[in-house]
């Protein structure tokens, strides 16, 4: 009896158990949310949140003008909605709005082909309500959502037509996109279900525009060969650019292309021999030529300005054998000749003196 107990014990807790799993599952909504939040498409269906919103019969007149500013905000904050004072609102019967509504979308209608969601959808009602002038939508975004490879330009703001049960996506001309705040604001003139969007084509790579410059070269100079590589996907793209001189690989660069951008890839050869060289670059062909070196002679130029050669002189005649000059008559010296006279009387004077008075 006691065994039989237990038994029933472990079947009612192991019940338990597995009810209580269930309640802790999330449901279906809940899934839609996180998907939504992270960029992927719902079904068919409009699978719906928190509603909010409010009474605008206070600040509507019977003709349909707002008399006053009104802001609504979504329950998560994520979505804001301004009606300036003077804007002209109507139903889509034309009569003068009374509420306004926003509300939740878990599983808005499949985008188009090459987007995407960031975040949820709203459902702003009522459906097919209309404004002159246009309102402000605007949407905060996070950045995280934003798919790998993909940019800030590539986030528009789309609405889904129920005429044509198609998304229409607004242009880059149609929306402000501030990366300080995180929100993108567009104006829009009449309710339906809004979405920020991302635009998700698939990168695709083109080269284009082979140029060579110079085209003529001499041995051991440079010539340059670019060319052009567009990305026309909205995904950035990696592209292998190589260049073929007469058939051989001489280089390869890889190059990384954001969405909708160009880039120029440019390469440089020398050539030591004269001659023509095919260039190809991933299937743009083209040619540059190397020229053979000409020796001309060298002129040596002589910095005097002209040279003029001698004549032919004579030969100079024997120089003239001078004459002897006359001599010239010396000067009589009549003072030595009267001393000398002077002194030859005493001399005589002595002489006889001494001779001839001695004796």
């Amino acid at each position: 009896m006691k065994r039989a107990n237990t038994k029933n014990w472990i079947k009612l807790s192991v019940i338990m158990a597995v009810f209580a799993a269930l309640l802790l599952l999330p449901q279906p909504g809940q899934f839609h949310a996180v998907y939504g939040q992270y960029g992927y498409g719902g079904s068919s269906g409009t699978t719906t949140g928190t509603t909010t919103g409010g009474s605008v019969t206070g600040v509507t007149t019977p003709t349909g003008e707002f008399t006053d500013d009104v802001t609504f905000k979504s329950a998560d904050d994520s979505l804001v909605l301004y009606i300036p004072d003077g804007t002209i609102g109507l139903t889509d019967d034309g009569d003068p709005l009374s509420r306004i509504t926003m509300t939740e979308v878990y599983s808005p209608p499949e985008p188009p082909e090459n987007n995407d969601f960031i975040g949820l959808s709203y459902d702003l009602g009522p459906d097919g309500a209309t404004f002159d002038p246009p309102i402000t939508l605007s949407f905060s975004y996070n950045e995280n959502w934003i798919p790998s490879g993909l940019t800030l330009e590539n986030l528009t703001i789309g609405y889904y037509d129920m005429d044509t049960k198609a998304w229409v996506m607004l242009g880059a001309e149609d929306i402000t996109i501030d990366p300080d705040t995180n929100t993108i604001t567009a104006k829009i003139s009449h309710f339906t279900n809004f979405s920020v969007m991302v635009h998700t084509a698939p990168a695709e790579l083109t080269v284009s525009n082979l140029t060579i410059s110079p085209a003529e070269v001499g041995i051991a100079e440079e010539s340059k060969i670019s060319v052009a590589v567009a990305n026309a996907g909205d995904i950035s793209g990696t592209y292998e650019v190589t260049l073929k001189i007469n058939g051989m690989v001489a280089s390869s660069k890889s190059t990384k292309v954001d969405g909708h951008a160009s880039k120029t890839v440019s390469f440089t050869t020398v050539q030591g021999k004269a001659g023509t060289y095919s260039v190809d670059v991933n299937g743009l062909s083209g040619k540059f030529t190397v020229k053979a070196v000409t020796l001309e002679p060298v002129v040596i130029k002589s910095t005097v300005s002209s040279i003029t050669a001698p004549s032919t002189a004579p030969a100079p005649a024997a120089p003239a054998v001078p004459s002897a000059p006359a001599p010239t008559p010396a000067a009589t010296p009549w003072l030595a000749i009267i001393l000398s006279l002077v002194l030859t009387g005493i001399v005589g004077g002595v002489i006889v003196w001494y001779y001839g008075f001695r004796t």
